[in-house]
């Protein structure tokens, strides 16, 4: 009998590990929490497929952190960015959080009390305050419409403060979030508006043989304050199932090596801001921590980007120059990319991209605001390296 049990409990934790769409781990608070928190061995070790470089946590109120994560002495830690999700949740030592991972770099946080062993209903009113990877203001409220969530932001300046608590709470078009909203995952109503009630379509910014300067784009990136956000584009594509999105994920971590960076496109990748957070060891590794001139390669065409690194917030990220290259490229939110280093030109870093689509059908996206100023197309099309 007991050799039974002991074969069916082996069992019964390999169909976990391996057929469970998403799965579970609790971590206390103790120590150096407030800098950064271990994942458990175990839980790494199990994965059908190892975590990317970056994750997002989002917390039961429904906003989302983006999180860097790090391998210290072959325990993975939750690290840059971990520090802004501890300050605005008001985490406490001895605090218990539940994180439930979906399988596609998201983790969803459930916080208790450590003392009491009750969820902290604070935690379902949260705000994001001050500048962040994505944000130079403070969002003061989200918005739940036909499944997806849309962020309202107020610029951060001089004399400008956060709503209160109570002011958060009060506002009517602020509610907590429930278990039906997935992301934009599946049934993104938003991403469906049709480019007739939103505006023009998008204006092609691919020229064949032009180049732009360091400047173009610069009001995208978020390490630059109080600029405009500037162009905004919204989806025509069709609804995604779960499995294209499973489908695309796996087949990127599949070509994906140990120099190789995967990103899983963000609305503020694609459709607004075009900032791409690069996690702070990765860059370290392959580029170098100061601001530079990049490349990025697609088949046989270059795009002139640009890396911005911030020594004081200690990130960085492509900012000028990928808005023309999401563009010319018809990428899309949960799309995924991989980076991989390939040599220099011009005494500047080539980076190879590949691109796995969710959807292979392209639908060109509609254009929201119109644009600011004229600038000179990034694309260098058909240049080798």
């Amino acid at each position: 009998m007991g050799e039974t049990c002991k074969d069916w409990s082996k069992w019964a934790e390999d169909i976990y590990w391996t057929h469970f769409q998403t799965i579970h781990f609790s971590q206390y608070l103790l120590g150096d929490y407030d800098r950064q928190l271990a994942i458990p061995k175990k839980f790494v070790d199990n994965l059908k497929k190892k975590l990317p470089q970056s994750v997002t946590l989002k917390g039961p109120s429904g906003l989302t952190w983006d999180v860097e994560l790090r391998t210290i002495d072959d325990t993975l830690f939750f690290n840059h960015g971990w520090q802004e999700f501890v300050k605005d949740h008001s985490l406490e030592e001895t605090d218990l959080l539940v994180f439930r991972y979906n399988g596609w770099s998201q983790f969803d946080v459930l916080i208790f009390d450590g003392k009491n062993l009750c969820e902290k209903g604070a935690s379902y009113f949260v705000r994001k305050c001050g500048p962040t990877e994505h944000d130079n203001g403070c969002l003061t409220k989200k918005k739940i419409r036909e499944g997806s969530i849309d962020d309202v932001h107020t610029p951060l300046d001089d004399g400008v403060r956060c709503p209160s608590p109570l002011n958060y709470v009060s506002d009517d078009s602020a509610t907590v979030p429930s278990e039906q909203y997935i992301i934009s995952l599946v049934g993104n109503k938003r991403t469906r508006r049709s480019a007739k009630s939103v505006g023009r379509k998008e204006p092609a910014t691919c020229g064949e043989g032009m180049k732009s300067t360091a400047s173009d784009d610069a009001e995208c990136s978020p390490i630059i304050k109080n600029r405009a956000q500037g162009q905004q584009y919204v989806s025509n594509r069709r609804l995604v199932t779960e499995d294209e999105i499973k489908d695309a994920l796996l087949l990127a971590q599949a070509a994906s090596t140990d120099d190789t960076y995967l990103a899983v496109m963000r609305p503020t990748h694609v459709y607004k801001k075009f900032f791409l957070y690069i996690p702070l060891e990765w860059a370290a590794n392959h580029l170098s921590l100061e601001n530079q001139e990049i490349y990025l390669r697609f088949n046989n065409d270059t795009w002139r980007a640009r890396y911005n690194h911030n020594q004081a917030r200690g990130y960085g990220g492509i900012t000028s120059g990928w808005k023309h290259f999401v563009t010319d490229n018809n990428l899309e939110e949960l799309d995924v990319c991989l980076f991989k280093p390939a040599g220099q030109m011009d005494g500047s870093t080539i980076l190879d991209v590949s691109i796995f689509r969710v959807v292979q059908e392209i639908s060109p996206r509609t254009l929201l605001t119109p644009p600011r100023k004229k600038g000179r197309r990034n694309s260098i099309k058909g240049t080798e390296a």
